[in-house]
């Protein structure tokens, strides 16, 4: 519970009172008066948002002397793995880029470093060749492309020379790449199976087109890869569900999030309820919609969704919030583990913008992801063995699991979890996959 100082630390802030009017430690130095009103806002609205407002420390033990991101992470709970500092400015997508292909770095037995391609999402980078699953060293990275230089993996886990022919790619911008990586229909032992490889939650229009060519192709199964998707727009995630849930779930809970004792008392006094509640749209009464794209209704009663273990936030949404309504089956990996919200706090007057947890989100059933992840129902690990077959291919180990399930006498059990233990042994990844860092650029994650 917090002091009684900090309700009137809050009241002061809000009433435009000056420092002087605080009483705290008094700053010693010019360095420490400079952070002390910015250090000050930020404690007035994690008090007010965060979801874990009582594992703050009391105002009284702060010290208004630190750097506000030191600051703002000395005010975080043990709980908390996602709540950041960015910088107050309005991102534009021209600030983030990449060169057409999604890497993972590895370090091989000897020490060198190679990347291995994951997709591409560059005409260049295909017009070159690149594969998923091709081994590359970088050999240099310019002002506007990078060189690269192909290498294979031999027997003893060592990266060797394939050839001295280089290629050289060049850098796109973030915003000049669809999310929407493969789209495909498979007409397989009289049924129609779509496939969607998806990597983040951003526009809404990306989704339409091949939504749009599942309905008019009246698609039986629906396989959602979200390996390479770590989240995005809850409204976005809203929008995909509303287009795959069968009709029962028209008008029925997509969403109820709960939040900290402040916020829910608000919510209580506005609204009735102590949690915020969003509900599916009824396709069939709907000639638009208010998310800005007429939705597709593919009123599907299953779904395979394909996982990684960077699968997270509006991915791991997706599953929890269908599952009330149909039959959703896992492969892949364990997920991370985000069943967790946030918003974007700012102030003009302020050098930095918190983008704190403040909500958890459940599904119509009560049930959020769990801290640990979601536990895929069939466990293939996204190594780099599984990449030996492009997205789309349906010896893909993980597509090739779900046709499994859902031709079983047209597709064999696969192997690859037995070959994937070998891989422990020979790489070892370095870093985070491109994607992901991309995604921190794109969001101003510190």
């Amino acid at each position: 519970m917090r002091s009684i100082f900090s309700f009137i630390l809050v009241l002061s802030i809000v009433a435009g009172c000056s420092s002087e009017d605080i009483i705290l430690n008094e700053p010693t130095t010019t360095i420490e008066y400079k952070y002390l009103t910015h250090n000050q806002w930020i404690y007035a609205q994690m008090n007010r948002n965060y979801l874990w407002r009582e594992d703050m420390p009391d105002s009284l033990d702060c010290d208004y002397g630190l750097t506000p991101p030191d600051f703002f992470k000395h005010l975080l709970s043990p709980k908390d793995k996602f709540s950041y500092l960015t910088n107050n400015s309005t991102y534009h997508p021209a600030n983030a880029y990449n060169y057409g292909i999604a890497y993972q770095m590895y370090s091989d037995i000897k020490g060198n470093h190679a990347i291995q391609i994951l997709y591409t999402t560059s005409e260049e980078a295909k017009s070159y060749g690149i594969r998923r699953g091709d081994f590359f060293q970088i050999v240099n990275k310019l002002p506007y492309s990078i060189i690269l230089e192909k290498v294979l993996l031999d027997n003893n886990g060592a990266f060797v020379k394939k050839d001295c022919h280089e290629i050289e790619l060049s850098r796109f911008p973030l915003s000049s790449n669809s999310t929407v990586i493969v789209d495909t229909i498979y007409h397989i032992d009289n049924k129609a199976i779509g496939y969607l490889c998806y990597t983040q939650y951003d526009k809404i229009s990306d989704l339409y087109p091949p939504l749009k060519k599942f309905s008019d192709n009246q698609i039986s199964d629906l396989i959602l890869d979200l390996r390479y998707n770590p989240g995005g727009y809850v409204s976005t995630c809203r929008f995909l569900c509303n287009c795959i849930v069968p009709k029962e779930g028209y008008n029925q809970v997509f969403q109820q999030c709960s939040y900290n004792d402040i916020l829910s008392d608000y919510y209580k006094k506005t609204t009735g309820e102590e949690r915020t509640f969003t509900y599916f749209d009824d396709l069939t009464e709907m000639a638009d919609n208010t998310l800005g794209t007429q939705m597709v209704s593919l009123n599907l009663r299953r779904i395979y969704i394909l996982t990684s273990s960077h699968t997270a936030s509006a991915s791991e949404a997706t599953i929890i919030c269908l599952r009330p309504y149909m039959d959703v089956s896992i492969i892949g990996e364990p997920t991370v583990g985000k069943g967790v919200g946030s918003w974007t706090i700012s102030d003009n007057e302020y050098k930095y913008a918190l983008q704190p947890i403040t909500m958890r989100y459940y599904n119509a059933n009560g049930e959020s992801t769990p801290d640990g992840g979601i536990i895929p129902d069939y466990f293939i690990p996204d190594g780099y063995f599984t990449r030996e077959k492009d997205l789309g291919d349906t010896e893909e180990p993980l597509l090739h699991q779900a046709m499994q399930l859902i031709c079983p006498n047209l597709f064999p059990t696969s192997m690859v979890c037995i070959k994937n233990q070998a891989e422990k042994q020979l790489l070892t990844p370095v870093g985070v996959p491109s994607f992901i860092i991309e995604y921190n650029q794109k969001h101003n994650r510190r």
